[in-house]
């Protein structure tokens, strides 16, 4: 009877079948604090948000600038509602990007360089010209030309053609191109604030997705919109975010060699 009894237990131990089952619930069920709040890890957090956990680890790091969430009481999750209303950067940045547009009157009438960087958000038309990617799309997509009385271009856009080029600037974000330069930004540009606002350095830097002032390229600098000269003979220089903005979109495309502005 004692053999038949131990055979029995041995095939259907019943402390240690409820103790794997409860471990199997455990892992189950999702993560919640012990004031019975639903929270998240690291994993599950960057699942959520779609990114690596090493980028969550960064943004996390970072959360003072980019506002994200703080940790729950337990110092080691968070709160789920918290991670699912988060804005990342760059969606932020597309967002703030969409915004800017003007979408206002009849998508077919005709408007000119001036009217266009209007619409696409920029104080005037000296944002378009150059190398800039936005200005390249618009020479390839005019939907009315003629000479003025001097000879010179006059090209005219329908307003839904610039609504469409302003879509591809604003792109699908997030990726990350390889074999980029040196003094190429590897953060996420920020494109919210007072477009007449001037910047320093560092501020310049956090736009433009530099991880500090001193990596601005030359190109950067010479684009500043004020520019002094210190007590020991540095410089100082300022940029106006729209400035900033337009540099951005010149960075919408892969990198190029610098050209010669128009």
């Amino acid at each position: 009877m004692k053999q038949t009894m131990r055979s029995v237990l041995g095939r259907h131990p019943p402390t240690m079948r409820l103790a794997n089952q409860c471990v199997r619930h455990h892992h189950s069920m999702s993560t919640r604090s012990s004031h019975g709040r639903d929270v998240v890890n690291r994993v599950e957090a960057a699942a959520m948000l779609g990114i690596s956990v090493s980028h969550l680890d960064r943004l996390y790091r970072e959360r003072d600038s980019n506002g994200f969430p703080e940790r729950a009481a337990d110092g080691r999750t968070w709160h789920r509602h918290d991670i699912a209303k988060y804005e990342l950067p760059r969606e932020h940045a597309r967002r703030s990007a969409r915004d800017s547009v003007d979408r206002s009157g009849d998508p077919d009438e005709l408007v000119d360089t001036a009217t266009a960087a209007r619409i696409l958000g920029y104080r005037d038309r000296s944002a378009l010209a150059g190398n800039n990617p936005v200005w390249l799309r618009l020479q390839q997509q005019v939907d009315d030309e003629s000479l003025t009385p001097s000879g010179r271009k006059r090209r005219r856009w329908k307003r839904r053609t610039v609504w469409e080029i302003a879509e591809n600037r604003i792109g699908k974000g997030g990726a990350t191109r390889t074999g980029r330069p040196a003094g190429t930004p590897h953060g996420h540009p920020d494109r919210s604030g007072n477009p007449d606002e001037l910047v320093g350095k560092a501020e310049a830097a956090r736009v433009l997705g530099y991880s500090t002032a001193n990596a601005l390229p030359s190109r950067v600098l010479e684009r500043a919109d004020e520019q002094t000269a210190g007590p020991k003979g540095r410089y100082r220089r300022k940029w106006r975010r729209e400035t900033l903005w337009a540099i951005l979109d010149e960075q919408g495309t892969p990198p190029t060699p610098d050209l010669p502005s128009a």
